[in-house]
């Protein structure tokens, strides 16, 4: 099941989520809050998706990759559902 209270959510992300957020992430995993704060609130792929571009521009400052941030949130979105539904 989903996490859905605070409670749930905290104890789903200290029994392990935050650490397979991080391995998810490849370049981004400096900013696994900023992520996991979208999954937490149940953002839809696009948001996910919106917020790696900006994290690519404005904290890697590296070049526009739309089709690279898509895999990536694609998999952190299907491991995300996946996991909170293990749990």
């Amino acid at each position: 099941m989903r996490p859905r209270s605070a409670n749930e959510w905290r104890d789903f992300w200290r029994d392990g989520g935050e650490q397979e957020l991080h391995a998810q992430l490849d370049e981004f995993a400096p900013y696994s809050v900023r992520i996991a704060t979208l999954l937490g609130s149940n953002a839809p792929l696009r948001a996910l998706v919106a917020e790696l571009g900006r994290i690519r521009a404005h904290e890697l400052a590296a070049p526009p990759d739309p089709a690279r941030d898509e895999e990536v949130a694609a998999r952190i979105y299907s491991w995300f559902e996946s996991a909170a539904l293990a749990r």
